[in-house]
């Protein structure tokens, strides 16, 4: 009966060790967000509750208040404040309500405001109730402009708010009573909205090795291929060298590629046979290309090699099926496609990335473009090209299961669609944003992230900086490297999977396990918590039924 009893308690004790409780912590703020409505500004608070543990997600009521893209933008809130917090954003739910109103919330307008609140109550910090603040936040940190800012401020001043935070370049002249700010970082608006100081990685802890010998590599390849096919005429042969001698091996390929671009232009305006031949010959090299990339493993080191040849990829399709599609220009980027894969192989070694982990980041990124992309149709002057069918492709592409190819299409739609915006002011933001994509690499960096991408976009963004009237797409090229280094930085921090790839010699690498143990770590990575208590449990059972036999 002893051992009986002794078996009891210790089966008791092992369950009550199994079962796991939580303490379901609940915080709430309320922001002063400025708001523009058909009798000018107004102040409308909203209140933003968090609740810990969640589901990752941003909730908001389903009130007319909330514009169009208000939900996407305050999901990208919560995963930038957790960021910022150094805290997974799946650890929390949000719930936001917009109080009263006498006007609409545009958008995305209050979501640089309702990033800091987040990372406020995340943090124990308490907002200043005499400032407000108007700007969009980017999934990168930076803060981008918005519309109305004049009439904001003027509703702010007389609602006796003393401070209001506005993006860099909007800072109205003829409002008095009220000390407006300008800030371009959320790292700023957390200082003047709460009074702390946000640690951020030091940008010169980015390591470029990688990224010269791949730009080097590449550099060659569409060297070789201009020499060896176009021959002279259409790059400027000195300032390739130029930019050869300093290093600049991206910058001085994208020139010669261009070059490859022109050529192939003229080529196809040649005949309309010329044409059909490029234009099918382009879409087969296209197909090609996709096909050996779903052959190369998706991993920590080359996963923004496989993004640049996806992106390469669907440039082809996306030019194919547009209206005044330019075979010449499908056929540049199919024909240099090769190397991009050949790199991408090389570098398939290192923790593999999490497909369902990678989904998540994919939706993420498509909502929020979706949200910039429809801020820029209702408010803006800013022509939109073809934004809509770049939305549609990024969306089809995360429908087909293809989310780096999405995130990157994603990104670009961002990226311009911030350029666009700060296009009124782009000296004030360039510096702005250069740091930020440094700042980004640095954070990415500590995850094992190569950056090869975003140190790419980086250096043509220098390129440009130099150039006659090429400021605004230094500033684009910039944004692009900050928010790529962003997303793939997420990617190599919390998308790896239980999957190693050893280092390859001279063939495509093969995984460090058999597929019955990938399986196995993909079952332990679910169920950790779950399946110790089972065993244990079990063992107490045994030993409970071998007592009663004795």
């Amino acid at each position: 009966m002893v051992r009986k009893a002794l078996a009891l308690i210790l089966l008791a004790a092992l369950a009550l060790a199994a079962w796991q409780t939580y303490t379901v912590k609940v915080a709430s703020a309320e922001i002063n967000a400025l708001a523009v409505g058909p009798s000018g500004g107004a102040v409308l608070p909203i209140k933003i509750t968090l609740i810990t543990p969640g589901d990752g997600r941003a909730y908001v009521a389903g009130v007319p208040e909330a514009g169009q893209g208000f939900g996407p933008s305050a999901q990208i809130a919560l995963y930038v404040a957790s960021r910022y917090s150094g805290k997974p954003y799946t650890n929390y739910t949000a719930l936001l309500r917009v109080l009263a109103s006498d006007a609409q919330v545009g958008g995305p307008s209050a979501s640089g405001y309702i990033t800091v609140a987040m990372y406020a109550l995340m943090n124990g910090l308490e907002l200043r109730n005499d400032t407000a603040m108007t700007g969009i936040i980017l999934p990168d940190g930076l803060i981008g402009p918005v519309g109305g800012v004049s009439q904001k401020v003027s509703a702010a001043a007389e609602r006796g708010i003393k401070t209001v935070l506005v993006p860099i370049g909007e800072k109205p002249s003829a409002v008095r009573g009220v000390k407006v700010v300008e800030v371009g970082t959320v790292e700023d608006a957390i200082y003047y909205l709460t009074g702390h100081r946000v640690e951020t990685p030091r940008p010169s802890a980015v390591d470029d090795t990688a990224f010269r010998e791949i730009s080097r590599d590449l550099f060659n390849a569409v060297y070789s291929y201009y020499n060896a096919t176009v021959g002279r005429g259409y790059v400027d042969e000195a300032l390739i060298d130029r930019l050869k001698s300093r290093g600049d091996y991206y910058a001085a390929a994208s020139l010669i590629y261009q070059g490859i671009v022109r050529y192939y232009s003229d080529q196809a305006s040649s005949s309309r046979r010329a044409a059909r031949e490029l234009y099918d010959k382009a879409l087969q090299l296209a197909k090609e290309a996709e096909a050996e990339l779903s052959k190369i493993p998706t991993t920590v080191n080359n996963l923004d090699l496989v993004v640049a040849a996806y992106t390469r990829v669907y440039e082809v399709y996306l030019q194919a099926n547009s209206t005044s599609a330019n075979p010449g220009a499908m056929y540049a980027r199919a024909v240099t496609l090769k190397p991009w894969v050949d790199e991408a192989r090389r570098m398939a070694y290192g923790p593999a990335v999490n497909e369902s982990k990678l989904a998540e980041i994919a939706r993420m990124y498509l909502d929020y473009a979706k949200a910039m992309y429809a801020y820029l149709e209702t408010t803006s002057d800013v022509p939109l090209g073809d934004y809509s069918t770049a939305v549609q492709l990024a969306e089809d592409l995360y429908g087909r299961g293809l989310y780096l190819a999405s995130i990157a299409n994603s990104i670009e739609i961002i990226a311009e669609s911030a350029a666009s915006l700060m296009s009124a002011a782009p000296e004030k933001y360039l510096e702005v944003a250069r740091e930020r994509a440094l700042t980004n690499m640095a954070r990415a960096a500590q995850c094992g992230y190569t950056n090869t991408l975003p140190l790419s976009y980086l250096q043509f963004g220098d390129y440009y900086s130099q150039q006659p009237d090429g400021v605004k797409y230094a500033l684009m090229y910039y944004i692009t490297a900050s928010v790529y280094s962003t997303a793939m930085g997420d990617a190599a921090c919390f998308a790896k999977s239980g999957v190693v790839y050893q280092k390859p010699s001279f063939a495509p690498p093969e995984p460090a396990a058999p597929a019955a143990h990938t399986a196995a770590v993909a079952r332990q990575e679910g169920g950790k918590s779950l399946w110790l208590p089972l065993v244990l449990a079990l063992l107490a059972a045994l030993a409970l039924v071998y007592s009663a036999r004795r």
